[in-house]
């Protein structure tokens, strides 16, 4: 069936998304996830992103069943699986350590998930153990797939870091389970392999027409393969959309902060509106702000993002100096100082070369000016 793993029929294939209902994880005193709702659609590629121990770990465990919720419901499917065991839940998990089995070979680390369950059979309407040719049947076509066939007597040690990452995926895979669960994966290969491993993932995330649920605190894997984002920080979820959404339209200073690299510029500024048009004074001059739904009290503390590559070089009213340049083949970062804040300028490297020390004025079109309440954080629309 195009679409479905190797071997897949339409009885195997199973609704699963996931929902979270006010889910709440915690370990003693500590929140470790805080009043999470959240749902992942039906085949969709989510990406639980943000910084180290923000609770994306938590979330994924909660899912495979390996940490039990504090209150809420959590639903695969049309299932509520709160005191669901780990075992039935049908899903599969890749770690970040592999945890393959040493003393295996990968043919066998393979077939490890499909010896105790008892598995669908196409044709038959019960569920059983597979028949040891039935086991291999699925190893060798998901070893196919994933270009393992040639690897399939060897043991985890003479395996290549991208090698073993795969036989982990095979394994996580050989089950066809109703959702993947992926930690971190990619984390312990080198840059090169990771990004040759992240279009590999989101071909087979097409290939399986499955749900995958895969946790990252690195935004380059979170950009590049997810539908939608689900973006965390000290336990509680900041902003759900598609990549574009959330780095166009960030919901709050640390959304906008945490996506881009470099990050977003943030300069606090006062308001001041002039012929009724709000303006934004820096302190080291004026930018203009688009015109905002939301009231602006002249006078009103606010903080201004723009993106590096929406800040421009001699082109505005905004005093700087250049502090440090960064050449980094066909684009340069200037980092600047604007009123003792440092601003990032993202620009193509054939133009002039800046000198630190040097004194350059910068400007921003008013529509790619983002304006934060300096007390809440929050977007003012």
């Amino acid at each position: 069936m195009p679409g479905s793993a190797p071997g897949t029929t339409e009885s195997d294939r199973q609704v699963s998304e996931i929902i979270f209902e006010g889910v709440t994880k915690r370990f003693g005193d500590v929140t470790a996830v805080d009043d999470l709702d959240l749902r992942v659609e039906h085949e969709e590629f989510m990406v639980l992103l943000g910084p180290s121990g923000c609770g994306k770990t938590t979330v994924l465990r909660m899912v495979a069943g390996l940490d039990s919720i504090t209150s809420g419901t959590l639903r695969i499917g049309d299932r509520v699986v709160n005191d669901v065991e780990a075992k039935h839940r049908n899903v599969s998990m890749v770690f970040q350590s592999y945890a393959l089995y040493p003393h295996l070979s990968v043919f066998k680390n393979i077939e490890s998930p499909l010896i105790p369950r008892d598995m669908t059979v196409e044709g038959e309407a019960t569920p059983r153990r597979l028949h040891p040719h039935e086991r291999a049947e699925r190893v060798r076509a998901i070893a196919e797939t994933l270009g393992l066939s040639e690897l399939l007597q060897r043991k985890p040690v003479a395996l290549s870091g991208g090698q073993r990452q795969r036989v982990a995926l095979a394994r996580a895979i050989v089950s066809r389970p109703a959702a993947f669960l992926m930690d971190e994966p990619l984390s312990n290969l080198d840059a090169k392999l990771r990004a040759q491993t992240r279009v590999e993932l989101a071909d087979l995330h097409k290939r399986l027409a499955t749900t995958f649920l895969y946790v990252t605190h690195d935004q380059v894997e979170a950009m590049t393969m997810a539908d939608r984002l689900a973006i965390l920080d000290r336990g509680r979820l900041q902003q759900v959309g598609t990549p574009r959404d959330v780095y166009d339209r960030p919901r709050n200073l640390f959304v906008a902060r945490f996506i881009g690299s470099p990050p977003m510029n943030a300069v606090p500024a006062t308001i001041r509106i002039d012929l009724g048009e709000p303006w934004a004074d820096t302190g080291a001059g004026r930018i203009r702000l688009p015109l905002l739904t939301a009231a602006l009290a002249d006078g009103a503390s606010v903080v201004i993002g723009v993106r590096p590559e929406d800040v421009h070089r001699d082109a505005g009213t905004i005093d700087a100096t250049v502090r440090a340049v960064e050449w980094l083949g066909p684009e340069r970062h200037v980092m600047c100082d604007v009123a003792g804040t440092t601003v990032t300028i993202r620009e193509a490297a054939e133009k002039r070369d800046p000198q630190p020390g040097e004194r350059i004025t910068v400007g921003c079109d008013p529509q790619h000016v983002h304006v934060f309440d300096a007390q809440t954080t929050e977007r003012l629309e």
